[in-house]
């Protein structure tokens, strides 16, 4: 067996070698003419032994004519060193622009504001502290969009607009926590969610009119998404959530894809994103689906689904169906199954009255 002496001199070894063919062969795409060193090997009891021959005047050759060297001197500068932080990069469309931007935090019990940058074309335009920056995204104009958290106590946001000059030219607070944003690629408009408080400014997609520099609408979120996609031409919205499932609507907030979203979700939804989707379904309608069964009884033996709606309402729901069906017998049996789980579920004198009738 190899000693773990030996391991780690191979792997020393290794590290050197591949260091020096990689800044060696930097200059030229041509085989050099003479190797900088020689690696052979010799085993013996179990044991492998490395010699390595270097190869001394090459090795002076290659420092005299700066192929040693130069590809660590031409080493392009990253986005910390030119903004001077660590941070988040968002780059716009079109790559020409890159918006970097760190959470403020608090330093020997002091707080400290965070950081906004734009470059372009890795060159700094501008740097800013604002307090908790986040969601930043720019467009391929070079303006630049804002969800300030804030270091507040309360429920509250601001919501920033930038142009690439760096002057704000749009500012909304809200009494509400601010989520994900975006903006259009033609920097015509931007939209923000807001959520977790019970004012009116929770729970909305606000679409901000950049050019006329207000709030062209305020509407009900529809749905939590981590990434937007703005048209500006049709005025049409692609909130994508969690599970990249893509829902669209318009300006007015009407959605416009709905056929489409629940084959996303049937084809590729848990049972619970299902059921929830048959959540803002009539009643009527459910009642009348076996599909809508079949998803009830799949659920019943599904662990997120019985977190989430808890195991004694997803048998109540059977029993439900079953009744509407006329299949009382069986609405019975489920709804017993829902009363051994939790006797306060309201569903006893349901239960009396039905196996009255069948008897």
């Amino acid at each position: 067996m190899i000693s773990p002496e030996v391991m780690e001199a191979i792997l020393a070894i290794l590290f050197i070698a591949a260091v020096i063919l990689v800044v060696t062969i930097s200059k030229s795409k041509q085989k050099p003419k003479e190797e900088m060193f020689k690696i052979t090997n010799t085993s013996h009891d179990n044991v492998i032994e490395f010699k390595i021959e270097l190869n001394e005047e090459e090795v002076k050759r290659r420092i005299a004519d700066g192929s040693l060297t130069d590809s660590l001197a031409k080493k392009e500068p990253s986005i910390k060193d030119v903004t001077g932080f660590y941070g988040f990069e968002s780059n716009s469309p079109n790559k020409e622009y890159c918006v970097y931007s760190c959470d403020g935090h608090y330093e020997n019990e002091k707080w400290q504001n965070g950081n906004l940058a734009l470059l372009c074309q890795g060159k700094l335009l501008y740097k800013k502290r604002i307090q908790r920056p986040h969601s930043c995204k720019v467009s391929n104009g070079g303006v630049v969009i804002c969800c300030d958290w804030l270091n507040k106590d309360e429920l509250v946001g601001k919501f920033l607009v930038f142009d690439k000059e760096g002057e704000l030219i749009f500012s909304r607070r809200t009494s509400a926590n601010l989520g994900s944003a975006s903006i259009s690629d033609d920097s015509k408009f931007a939209i923000f969610e807001t959520y977790s408080s019970d004012t009116s400014d929770s729970n909305k997609i606000f679409i901000v009119d950049i050019d006329n520099k207000k709030i062209l609408k305020k509407l009900e979120r529809p749905i939590a998404f981590k990434e937007v996609e703005i048209d500006s031409d049709t005025q049409l919205i692609k909130l994508k959530d969690r599970r990249n499932f893509v829902y669209e609507i318009n300006f007015e907030g009407r959605q416009t894809n709905r056929s489409d979203y629940e084959k996303q979700i049937f084809d590729h939804g848990s049972v619970l994103d299902k059921l929830e989707l048959y959540q803002i379904t009539s009643e009527k309608n459910c009642l009348q689906d076996e599909v809508y069964l079949n998803i009830l009884l799949q659920a019943v033996n599904d662990r997120e689904a019985c977190d989430r709606l808890r195991k004694e309402n997803i048998y109540r729901s059977i029993g439900e169906w079953y009744l509407a069906n006329d299949h009382k017998k069986m609405a019975v049996e489920n709804w017993e199954r829902a009363l051994q789980i939790n006797p306060k579920v309201g569903l006893k004198r349901k239960v009396e009255s039905l196996k009255k009738e069948l008897q």
